[in-house]
């Protein structure tokens, strides 16, 4: 429940603000853990072109990118985040399989990789919300 009054023009722009903001916040995480991954592999002599190097930034940065989406979109929203988050998580877990396709007839096992682990962290957070872990009110 919201305790603060409610600012309807405020409102009405964070409705029209949240899917751009979602896919704002999940590039960004995805460039967050680009960098973050370079520093930390790089001081190990892991280097983005080994098998390790490859492993690391298609599941981790994938995963963020998921993750942001959902959370970030479902913190925008003014009133029931957790509905939004459950319908941003299914929209992200759904393009997600809608772009496995060229992936898949491209053969590019790395995006497939990617774009399976996109749908593992949107559906992480869906299920997080789910059972109370993140409380989003």
């Amino acid at each position: 429940m919201r305790k603060e009054p409610s600012n309807k023009v405020y409102d009405v722009l964070r409705w029209f603000g949240l899917l751009p903001i979602a896919v704002l916040a999940a590039w960004l995480a995805w460039i967050a853990v680009n960098i973050l991954g370079r520093f930390s592999l790089g001081s190990v002599g892991v280097t983005p072109d080994d098998f390790i190097g490859k492993l690391y930034f298609m599941t981790a940065g994938h995963a963020a990118i998921g993750i942001a989406f959902v959370y970030v979109g479902a913190k925008i929203a003014p009133v029931r985040r957790v509905i939004v988050a459950f319908i941003l998580g299914g929209t992200g877990i759904v393009v997600s399989g809608f772009l496995l396709f060229p992936a898949l007839m491209v053969r590019d096992w790395w995006a497939v990789w990617g774009g399976l682990f996109v749908a593992v962290g949107a559906g992480a957070v869906v299920w997080a919300v789910h059972v109370g872990e993140i409380d989003l009110e």
